[in-house]
């Protein structure tokens, strides 16, 4: 990705799609700064955070069309406050999210605003919208998600903790 497209204002620009061969693809039009993303294991797909007035400067989640002729179709947003680098998406229509109980206004220019505030766990089915939560123990501030292969199991890290989570799914 390059964030050398044209600006669209203050709360929009163009990013440029890079191929690792020289290939000149669409671009996408993010609502927002501070881009973000997490594609999904096939990369057909392009999960994105930005923040922008509109949501006082909080991360929002979007889902894109990232492949051949449909790249930048398909623009949505999926009504959660979280940065994608907090997600992961095993697959084209489920993200894994940590997502955090509160966020402070500005909480998208600094993220560490959030390094304290406890996460909880979601799928998000990004066709419906539906959000369902994923119960944790404890108090986590999750910070990378991992999707075991056969998709039955869920890893994470947290940002104030060492070791490896997990959570069956």
């Amino acid at each position: 990705l390059s964030r050398t497209g044209d600006s669209l204002g203050s709360d929009r620009q163009e990013v440029l799609l890079v191929g690792k061969n020289k290939e000149n693809f669409k671009s996408i039009v993010v609502e927002g700064r501070g881009l973000k993303t997490t594609w999904s294991a096939s990369g057909g797909k392009l999960l994105h955070s930005v923040y922008n007035a509109r949501n006082e400067f909080k991360p929002e989640l979007w889902i894109v069309n990232a492949e051949g002729d449909g790249i930048g179709s398909n623009r949505k947003l999926l009504n959660v406050s979280t940065w994608a680098d907090k997600c992961a998406m095993p697959d084209e229509r489920f993200a894994y999210c940590g997502v955090p109980t509160t966020l402070q206004t500005g909480a998208g220019f600094a993220p560490d605003l959030a390094n304290d505030t406890p996460d909880l766990l979601y799928k998000i089915d990004t066709v419906t919208g539906i959000k369902t939560q994923i119960p944790l123990e404890g108090f986590h501030v999750i910070d990378k998600i991992i999707i075991s292969p056969d998709a039955k199991t869920l890893y994470f890290t947290g940002k104030n903790e060492t070791g490896l989570n997990q959570v069956k799914l």
